[in-house]
């Protein structure tokens, strides 16, 4: 339907028509009520509120809002974090120690459709503003107007953009893309200088992540000369691509010292391995743990990446770069984004379902023997990840963007 009206409906009529839906949406939300709370009385160092209700988990929205509270620099701000232990939760340890005030709230229930609306949160967002005297909001989402963001009226908010929904509320001062496919979107129908693209950034193994990598894969059977791909990403069937699998199928009857590491399998992965009886698939439970995650990238060779709608920036992508390992992907018939970053020294990707290109790409890998070509591609993609994705150099823009959005 968008696709049709955006063809024949003169440009900017079609832009008219978008934005009036979108204010409506604002409007359809702020039913269910409207908070016009801004500071009374100045702080001595700006108070930053980070929200999701799933904010303790493991995604790679929730993980972006989780580095920047955890590497903002406590002595300019203060920084507080609202999130629901009755969502997907677990990476508490993660902010402990690191001067971010956690606040867990509790609800009745959360509506099944948009705009998402939560009844009965102990303590409410609007408590927690206005108690703790907040001077600036920074959420992440799809991007559409949603509760309680859209019930803000006044208060400045960051928005981190993952799907390309786009939100005109006038309080939102910037809108973080998390690669250049989205902001693209949203110049569209809203100001360039409220667009900020930044991907989202991530941290380095930590020293003792190789030493964890070898003993999981002595404990999986794995032996020092194989050759291992992994994949790691949410277990849902929604956004399982074969392609992976079906590739890894091809390949392993040919070369039976290979492996394929898979952490938080979709159960339709499962059931495709146990009744193909597929060898050499190892299967991981997801996990929040830092350790257990550095730990997977260190034991693989090669991330063998798959999604069905593709990625909006990738950051299991993105940390497999960190830990120097070359890459191999695929095109989606949705998102893209990761075609930015994905350069031909350290990666291969296959065309939308082209399995054999995607085999092909993994004997490359099993004929490097000695892993030379391997190693050599995973030190250029950890020059590039390092370049692009580490908080280190992000911290800086991300806290650029944050002076900028304060009043």
């Amino acid at each position: 339907m968008k696709q049709k009206l955006k063809k024949y409906l003169p440009r900017s009529l079609y832009r008219f028509l978008r934005r009036t839906y979108r204010w409506w949406q604002i409007w359809r939300v702020r039913r269910l009520g409207k908070f016009d709370f801004v500071p009374q009385l100045k702080n001595t160092k700006p108070r930053v509120l980070f929200y999701h209700a799933s904010g303790m988990s493991f995604g790679g929205s929730e993980k972006f809002l989780q580095i920047m509270a955890k590497h903002l620099n406590k002595d300019k701000y203060e920084v507080y974090f609202m999130y629901s232990s009755q969502e997907p939760h677990g990476r508490e340890e993660y902010l402990k120690s690191s001067g971010v005030n956690l606040i867990d709230f509790s609800y009745d229930s959360v509506s099944g459709e948009w705009p998402f609306y939560i009844k009965g949160m102990r303590p409410s967002i609007f408590d927690i503003l206005e108690k703790n005297n907040i001077d600036l909001v920074i959420t992440a989402g799809a991007g559409y107007p949603e509760y309680p963001i859209a019930n803000i009226s006044k208060l400045p908010i960051v928005f981190v953009n993952i799907f390309g929904g786009i939100n005109p509320q006038e309080n939102i001062r910037k809108h973080m893309c998390i690669s250049n496919l989205l902001a693209e979107i949203l110049k569209e129908e809203l100001p360039g200088d409220k667009i900020e693209v930044i991907p989202i950034p991530s941290e380095e193994p930590d020293a003792d992540a190789e030493k964890r990598g070898r003993a999981l894969r002595a404990r999986l059977g794995i032996g020092e000369a194989d050759i291992v791909f992994g994949r790691i990403g949410r277990p849902e069937d929604n956004i399982f691509d074969p392609i992976g699998i079906r590739a890894f199928q091809l390949v392993v009857t040919e070369h039976p010292r290979t492996h394929y590491l898979i952490m938080a399998p979709p159960p339709v992965l499962k059931k495709i391995v146990r009744e193909e009886r597929i060898i050499n698939v190892h299967f991981l439970p997801p996990s929040a743990k830092e350790e257990d995650i550095w730990a997977f990238y260190a034991a693989i060779d090669v991330l063998a990446h798959f999604r069905k709608d593709g990625e909006t920036m990738g950051l299991n992508i993105a940390e497999a770069m960190l830990s120097g390992k070359p890459i191999i992907s695929h095109k989606s018939r949705y998102w893209n984004a990761h075609l930015e970053y994905l350069d031909k020294p350290f990666a291969f990707v296959a065309e939308v379902d082209d399995v054999p290109a995607y085999a092909a790409a993994m004997k490359f890998f099993t004929e490097d023997k000695s892993k030379r070509k391997m190693r050599d591609m995973g030190k250029l993609a950890k020059a590039k990840a390092i370049s692009l994705f580490h908080i280190d150099r992000n911290i800086g823009r991300i806290e650029s963007v944050i002076r900028r959005a304060l009043p």
